[in-house]
């Protein structure tokens, strides 16, 4: 490498709370994009069909680029970095796999990149940051990209994003942050990225004494700033951070105070607040679930542009399907403790664009509280 089938089921017995469409529609965006992910964890996407010796022909001594929307050593990066390293013993004509990083903007540089200005031949996959769909919703000016319009190869793992907070910052638990004798917080952020959208949620929706700290590029920076004073804490997910800095939370150094999720995490203690335990009004957790914790389903996801010749397209889902099953992969990412939970490209479109449809109640309320 070179460096540079379930089926849903009803929404019945819900409290009178939950009736109101824009949750019913939310709840059921949620069931599917989990049933997606446990589908996909049991078996591979259906077989692709293509012309093997005309993909080969193209890719055989070729360079195939990954451009990852963040820069080098963040979570994002290092998922990038793994798969290059397997990915190309799956593809006809065993192309040699580049990372390429351009950061900025929570992703949106490197998505205008490969939507507008890229090659169209399938020398290039993109790696976004799924969050960056509520820009597009919020008719963000510097977003020049449909992601509808994307052909979605693979998300190697659903994310659950975790409030961290330093022993220095003087906060122990969530209820520190609210109420009438609230502590304040600074926590650092990407533009753009669930590590803006949640602090923001929290502090205008809940009311949390946070002050928000963006302009970072990726989650390596503001890490230095943890370490340096410069901020108390951060949001990161618990599949990313967890094996990068481990050491830090067994020492107390670190610390979990909510979890963006409406489950557990089960590696985690159990007085960690879920969304339902952070707030009991139902417009609040809508919010947060829609903000946060539903477009992180597909918070890594990698795809082409428009354009890519269809056999080309089909090889390189086929390839990661390959990959994220492969023995050696697999062993390598759990040596690296990496958790590798797939999803494919019809149940990754099917979930961007059910998201797309959010309700325009609850998506003017979103854009009102991120964009304020």
């Amino acid at each position: 490498m070179i460096s540079t089938s379930v089926r849903p089921e009803p929404v019945v017995g819900l409290r009178k709370s939950y009736q109101h469409p824009a949750i019913v529609f939310l709840l059921v965006t949620l069931f599917l994009i989990r049933a997606s992910a446990g589908a996909a964890t049991l078996a591979l996407p259906s077989a692709k069909t293509f012309n093997e010796h005309a993909v080969g022909a193209f890719y055989r001594g070729k360079v195939l680029r990954i451009v990852v929307g963040f820069p080098p050593g963040g979570g994002a990066d290092v998922y990038s970095r793994l798969i290059a390293r397997h990915l190309g013993r799956f593809i006809p004509g065993n192309p040699t796999l580049a990372v390429t990083n351009m950061a900025g903007a929570g992703s949106i540089i490197a998505g205008n990149y490969i939507f507008n200005g890229g090659p169209r031949d399938g020398s290039e996959i993109g790696m976004l940051n799924g969050a960056v769909i509520l820009e597009q919703l919020f008719g963000n000016p510097g977003v020049h990209f449909d992601l509808a319009k994307f052909r979605y190869l693979a998300v190697p793992v659903n994310e659950t994003y975790v409030m961290i907070v330093t022993r220095q910052s003087g906060i122990a638990k969530f209820s520190d942050v609210v109420g009438s004798n609230a502590k304040p917080l600074t926590l650092g952020a990407i533009p753009n990225s669930t590590l803006e959208h949640a602090p923001i949620l929290l502090r205008d929706a809940l009311d949390a004494n946070l002050k928000v700290v963006s302009g970072y590029k990726g989650s390596a920076d503001i890490r230095l700033a943890v370490d340096s004073g410069e901020i108390g804490g951060f949001f990161n997910p618990w599949s990313t951070v967890k094996p990068s800095s481990l050491d830090k939370f067994k020492s107390g150094e670190w610390s979990v105070i909510a979890q963006l999720a409406d489950q557990a995490l089960p590696d985690l203690p159990a007085n960690i607040p879920t969304i339902p335990e952070l707030t009991k009004d139902e417009n609040q957790r809508a919010l947060l679930r829609y903000g946060t914790s539903a477009p992180n389903q597909f918070g890594k996801v990698y795809m082409l542009p428009q354009g890519v010749p269809a056999d080309r397209v089909a090889a390189l889902e086929t390839a990661f399907a390959k990959t994220l099953s492969d023995k050696a992969f697999l062993a390598e990412a759990e040596k690296g403790k990496l958790e590798i939970t797939p999803l494919y490209g019809d149940s990754i479109e099917k979930i961007v664009r059910d998201f797309l449809a959010m309700p325009p109640a609850i998506k003017a309320r979103l854009e009102k509280t991120l964009k304020r």
